[in-house]
């Protein structure tokens, strides 16, 4: 058994609005499939978000149709999942994907309800693929093990592959809505030799049978200095193989010592010059600390200007990250400046100016991302009006925690009007709200 396992490509990528980025994402994939070829293995997996967006252009469909032709051609299919990059509009009727399966040039392995809906057989392995489905996913895992069983009882093969496009608890350092906990998927090792794992950027493995490669390709400044790229597995040994991609160098500068715009820009000046020889390099500048003087009397132009000539860099970004600015978000280290953290934070800030809510920051942030991602799935009026109202009655009553169950976005659950409130309710304004019966 020999196949190529990757993720996350994310297709059509146009990283800070450059075209370059964008070709430089779908040489990544064809760098993988040429590996592929070469190496002359069985078949190629992708677990997800194998496009940036549910609806790209011509140019990006025509990028994927080049480099998935040439391993057609080559005779190795390639199997894959819907990730939540990809998924299709309601109203359209048809994802990207599943175009690009129409035209003969994968196979995409569709999941709905809790449910697998198929399966693929290649020589002594069978795979199954189970697309995105959030903070759901963990309630599917009981039925997907019954369905696998299923199907082997009535035709064993050697080794089973499961394709999910979830992110594991505990792998990012920043928690992001719809993580599974390891516990959650652990009984599926009962059925499954391989968990091929897409969602999360960089690679991890878990007691040798779980395995994501993260995007072979830099997408964030997050990801930076991060393990990454696809997995080459070969008679059950998963080698990790990085991609050759265009380096992203980050120089963090401290500004305390500095009294004066002078000092500090020759600080700049001898950190570029140290700072290496590459082709077109994406170059993060960060000043980091308390700044002596107004961040206004640095001309933030004239540092990507020379950084620039010094490096001969593709994109030169500044940020700042000082502790005597207003808009300063604690941590903002280069390791997590990814848009959920940011969103976290503010709300985190927002609540902290609130006499009310000061003292539930924490439980404020995570409630509105909750909301924020009901919202995304298309949770209908009535959930989304229930879970605002327990949030709201969670503050008032002073409790913790307030916790989003998969139940809360199950059509089952049914909001019932409010009894007509007595005169006690009518002074308080309290609201009732049964919740149901989850079956």
């Amino acid at each position: 058994m020999s196949f190529v396992h990757m993720a996350d490509m994310h297709l059509g990528y146009r990283q800070y609005d450059l075209e370059q980025r964008f070709i430089d994402l779908g040489r990544t994939f064809k760098q993988i499939v040429e590996y592929a070829i070469a190496n002359k293995v069985e078949f190629v997996l992708i677990s997800g978000d194998l496009f940036d967006k549910r609806s790209i252009n011509a140019p990006t469909y025509v990028q994927a149709v080049h480099v998935l032709s040439i391993l057609k051609d080559a005779g190795i299919p390639c199997i894959a999942i819907e990730g939540n990059h990809d998924r299709r509009f309601i109203k359209d009727g048809m994802s990207w994907l599943e175009s690009l399966e129409w035209e003969g040039l994968l196979k995409v392995l569709k999941s709905g309800d809790n449910r697998l809906t198929g399966s693929i057989d290649i020589g002594l392995t069978r795979i199954f693929g189970y697309g995105f489905a959030g903070s759901m996913t963990s309630a599917a895992v009981p039925q997907i093990i019954d369905e696998i069983k299923s199907v082997n009882a009535e035709k064993p093969l050697e080794r089973t592959i499961l394709m999910m496009h979830a992110g594991v608890q505990g792998k990012m350092k920043f928690g992001i809505m719809g993580e599974v906990t390891y516990e959650d998927l652990y009984p599926l090792k009962e059925v499954v030799d391989y968990l091929a794992l897409g969602h999360y950027h960089i690679a991890y493995d878990i007691d040798s049978w779980v395995y994501n490669p993260g995007s072979p390709d830099t997408c964030s400044i997050a990801e930076v200095n991060q393990p990454k790229g696809f997995y080459h597995v070969k008679e059950g040994d998963a080698k990790l193989i990085p991609a050759e991609i265009r380096k992203f160098l980050t120089i963090r500068v401290i500004v305390d010592n500095h009294k004066t715009v002078d000092t500090l820009l020759s600080e700049i000046e001898a950190e570029l010059a140290g700072a290496g020889n590459f082709e077109g390099p994406v170059v993060n500048i960060i000043l980091s600390g308390t700044l002596a003087f107004d961040k206004s009397h640095l001309n933030v132009e004239n540092i990507r200007e020379m950084a620039r000539e010094r490096l001969n860099a593709l994109y030169v970004d500044v940020r700042f990250d000082l502790l005597n600015d207003d808009f300063y978000i604690s941590k903002l280290e280069s390791d997590a400046l990814d848009r959920s953290s940011i969103e976290r934070e503010v709300f985190r800030k927002l609540a902290r100016s609130d006499s009310i809510l000061a003292g539930k920051s924490e439980m404020f942030s995570t409630s509105l991302i909750d909301v924020k991602d009901l919202a995304v799935k298309g949770a209908d009026e009535h959930t989304m009006d229930a879970v605002l109202r327990k949030i709201y009655n969670e503050i008032k009553n002073d409790n913790a925690v307030v916790n989003v169950t998969p139940e809360m976005i199950r059509p089952e659950i049914q909001v019932k009007p409010a009894k007509k409130p007595g005169k006690k309710a009518q002074k308080t304004g309290q609201v009732a709200l049964d919740w149901g019966n989850s079956p």
